[in-house]
């Protein structure tokens, strides 16, 4: 395999893969881009699938990291949020980039690390994807161990989570039971979208305030 990241070239929201590639040449790969690239990336049986997203994807997945980080800070619970950096495992040969995510429980096991692998270190306690223009593959983010992933399709939040090794889509989160943000997330996504983030957090804030979460399963026991 021999490629150049500088001969990559393809629109906003296409996705391009390349085939027949070894981790090893997909680590070269990552090295050779380092942090120039606002590409999405993830590895999965010998593939890169490399993609541009477009506005009409960034922007919800920053309004949810702020709704998440405005939890966290609610309820006083240590976080380190990574955004969108590329979570690697050698040993099962995926890796994958998710649109936010969050250490919580294991914020501190991370915390002022330069490089995270996951064949050493924890995976991210909270993931999120923004499914508008190409579905997520949560067998990937299974097999690389993410405790909760959210999903975001335009239209619908669904919240995934990891049991036995496999995903299953449940009410409420783990990390902010009884509080129904797989309905109240899509209403102001759609608020922000005609009025603005302001007027959008402003909301949520009220909201979460009036109706504060219960006490999480990382404190409970």
């Amino acid at each position: 395999m021999q490629f150049q990241f500088s001969q990559l070239s393809f629109p906003d929201n296409a996705e391009v893969v390349i085939n027949d590639v070894s981790w090893a040449d997909f680590e070269r790969f990552m090295d050779e881009l380092g942090e120039r690239s606002s590409l999405r990336i993830s590895y999965n049986q010998r593939s890169i699938h490399l993609m541009a997203p477009s506005a009409g994807h960034e922007v919800p997945k920053l309004h949810i990291g702020r709704f998440v980080e405005y939890l966290l800070e609610q309820q006083q619970l240590d976080f380190e949020s990574l955004g969108s950096f590329t979570m690697r495992k050698q040993s099962v040969q995926k890796a994958v980039e998710p649109d936010e995510c969050f250490y919580i429980e294991h914020a501190a096991a991370i915390r002022g690390k330069r490089q995270i692998s996951l064949d050493s270190d924890p995976p991210p306690d909270l993931a999120v994807e923004i499914d508008i223009y190409s579905p997520t593959d949560r067998a990937l983010y299974a097999a690389l161990g993410v405790p909760e992933l959210w999903i975001y399709d335009g239209k619908t939040l669904v919240i995934w989570v990891l049991q036995a090794g496999e995903y299953h889509a449940v009410e409420f989160s783990p990390h902010f039971p009884g509080l129904a943000l797989r309905e109240k997330i899509p209403v102001l996504l759609n608020l922000a979208e005609r009025e603005g983030r302001m007027v959008a957090m402003k909301a949520f804030r009220a909201w979460v305030d009036e109706n504060p979460p219960c006490p999480p399963f990382a404190k409970g026991g």
